[in-house]
């Protein structure tokens, strides 16, 4: 009996073994050198776009500002508005008042359309981002998970080698997943900035970011049993 209950002991901390090195997915990666034959094996086994493909968000990033042909319409509304109200300004200086005030609501609503065009446009990309990484995580775990048990069962199992792969396979997803998210950040701050829009967000997004890192880590671990 007691026996029984060591194997099953064992045999759980072996897995928990793998899905400690998924969570290196999220951040824990510092003292792993990568191994070029076993980034090979990783890119046969599951695709080198597995790792490093992101379409959807590559494309939007390589499109440049989509919000550039609309902001010079609005700004040439603008600027029309702005010479009306001089005009109006000539001849009325209570009208100019009146003018002022308007340009300055419409200047608010035009800033506020772009900015809500650009945040709704980067969140696309971010979503999309965040869907394609967990999907390709679930995968790892689930790869991981099979290979453990087919080693174990025919007797062949190298623990070391199998978490090694994982940790590699881990890191080279986190990689690429930074790049894309730091490069859409990087445009989506190029945008407020050339549209001469607050930044503020830009720093709310690192934190999401780095929270759902966290939250991730934390359900990995979940699944480990720990």
């Amino acid at each position: 009996m007691f026996g029984e209950i060591m194997k099953k002991y064992l045999k759980i901390t072996g897995i928990i073994v793998i899905f400690m090195a998924l969570v290196v997915f999220w951040g824990y990666n510092k003292f792993f050198t990568p191994d070029p034959e076993i980034e090979q094996q990783l890119n046969n086994q599951f695709g080198a776009g597995f790792f490093t493909s992101f379409d959807e968000v590559s494309a939007s990033n390589n499109s440049g500002t989509v919000n550039d042909t609309k902001s010079v319409d609005l700004e040439n509304k603008l600027d029309t508005s702005m010479l009306e109200s001089m005009v109006e300004k000539a001849k009325d200086p209570e009208a100019g008042k009146n003018a002022t005030a308007s340009t300055s609501v419409n200047e608010g609503a035009v800033a506020k359309q772009i900015q809500d065009e650009i945040n709704s446009k980067y969140k696309r990309q971010f979503d999309y981002l965040q869907n394609v990484a967990l999907s390709r995580l679930d995968t790892l775990y689930s790869a991981a998970v099979q290979e453990y048990r087919q080693g174990n069962k025919a007797g062949t199992l190298k623990r070391s080698e199998l978490v090694q792969k994982y940790i590699q396979a881990g890191t080279m997803l986190e990689a690429n997943v930074d790049s894309q998210f730091y490069g859409a950040l990087n445009m989506m701050q190029a945008e407020l900035i050339e549209n001469n829009l607050p930044t503020d967000i830009i720093g709310t997004k690192k934190s999401e970011y780095g929270n759902a890192k966290s939250s991730m880590r934390s359900q990995l671990l979940g699944k480990a049993g720990l």
